[in-house]
């Protein structure tokens, strides 16, 4: 063939994939040349996402998460990952679109369908595993790609769906409960946790942890998640406490919460029952890190102090640097789950801009092998087959007063492996005795 000009312009679509151990190519930044090797000119690389503005959806799980979520999506996230792809000499940016689904399932559906209607096929979200449930089937559907922080319900554990959990799931974390409530010495407790598929999750699994254990679950009072009054059940409680500690005994009898930000409200009711607010209370980790809790009641919260479970990230300077920056911005603590969205970020940024698509079908089977070769903020970022993370240590956080007012405080940790729980008896003030 006759070659006519000085110049050949050949376009190339470059796609280079790190499989496992396999060895693949990062795409050559657009706008670069090279010799074609013929003498008759030059080789033109271009990518397909070249000069464009990459959308991804974020959706908060409340309006009250807002507050905190939107300074960590646009402030560190994105600046990060835009930084990275300036420096390898993209001409890409990314931009995180984000909504509340106000603590609703069915509008955090809403805020999914809205993304697709603006061909927006990858977001961050299904923070509560109510709101990932509800719109898991669309997204496997229309070929969306739902990738969540904080979801931790066993029944979200699915082969093959188009979610993927950077958090491990409440198989791991009742056990931890469990433990943690044994190792303080409580024989019997009162379980009160609201009427939904993450709560359900724990319970399911937490109950028989503890019974094994040789703890007796007097009663489990369900409440509607919507609830916002919680007289009645605490009436029903303190009823059972009463009869339970002339029966177990002082230090014996306690509360388990498995509850969201509306334990505020109940901890805040809790005290005009005698008995049940003078008992020990725990929780999960819906009821950590809860800046109302300290604003709203703080005595409440310092008295009961609700020693709760949440996954334990990696030490690391990634972590600590990352901690000092959002707490700059937010004055609270950066936790578990934050890590784990700032490490979703790096997974979505490196698989889009590697692949060159944002189309879900093309990106669904990057995510494992991208996430396995990740050492994140929250640690490393390796999935299970069901695509959620590999099980954790978790710290136990809680409320209390250390001199300086009211604050979240590390009172303890366990240990998944051994089963064991270690507790910082300079925080508590006090040996457990289990």
């Amino acid at each position: 063939m006759e070659m006519k000009g000085n110049t050949l312009a050949i376009v190339l679509l470059v796609v280079g994939l790190v499989v496992g151990a396999g060895a693949g190519y990062m795409l050559k930044p657009s706008g670069t040349t090279e010799d074609g090797g013929d003498g008759t000119g030059t080789v033109e690389y271009v990518t397909p996402l070249e000069g464009a503005t990459v959308q991804v959806g974020y959706i908060s799980s409340t309006t009250v998460g807002l507050e905190t979520t939107t300074p960590l999506v646009e402030e560190i996230m994105t600046p990060d990952y835009n930084e990275y792809l300036e420096l390898l000499g993209y001409d890409i940016e990314f931009e995180y679109l984000i909504d509340d689904a106000t603590g609703q399932a069915a509008v955090h559906l809403e805020k999914v369908q809205g993304f697709k209607s603006m061909d927006i096929n990858v977001f961050i979200g299904g923070q509560w595993s109510s709101q990932a449930q509800a719109a898991l089937s669309y997204c496997n559907d229309n070929d969306m790609l739902m990738w969540s922080n904080s979801a931790t319900s066993p029944l979200l554990a699915i082969a093959d769906d188009n979610l993927y959990r950077m958090c491990p799931t409440d198989l791991v974390q009742a056990p931890a409960i469990s433990a943690m409530i044994h190792s303080m010495g409580i024989e019997a407790i009162v379980l009160i946790y609201r009427g939904d598929a993450w709560a359900d999750g724990i319970v399911n699994y937490f109950e028989p942890a503890y019974t094994e254990k040789g703890g007796v679950v007097l009663e489990k009072i369900r409440y509607a998640g919507e609830s916002t009054e919680f007289s009645n059940y605490l009436q029903t409680a303190e009823n059972i406490v009463s009869d339970a500690v002339a029966e177990y005994g002082e230090g014996k009898v306690g509360v388990e919460l498995i509850a969201f930000s509306e334990f505020v409200t109940m901890i805040s009711q809790a005290q005009d029952f005698e008995t049940i607010y003078s008992l020990p209370w725990f929780g999960s980790d819906g009821t950590v890190l809860t800046q109302q809790a300290i604003d709203d009641a703080p005595t409440q919260a310092d008295h009961l102090k609700i020693y709760s479970t949440y996954a334990a990230p990696a030490e690391s300077e990634l972590f600590t640097n990352l901690y000092n920056r959002y707490y700059s911005l937010v004055n609270q603590p950066f936790g578990y789950y934050s890590a784990c969205s700032y490490d979703i970020g790096w997974v979505l940024t490196k698989t889009i801009t590697e692949s060159q698509s944002l189309d879900a079908v093309d990106l669904v089977p990057l995510q494992k092998p991208a996430a396995f070769t990740q050492w994140g903020a929250s640690g490393w970022n390796r999935l299970n087959e069901d695509g959620d993370r590999y099980a954790s240590n978790y710290q136990i956080w809680g409320y209390g007063d250390l001199g300086e007012g009211v604050q979240n405080v590390v009172y303890g940790m366990y240990d998944s492996t051994a089963d064991i729980v270690t507790w910082d008896t300079e925080a508590l003030g006090f040996t457990p005795s289990g």
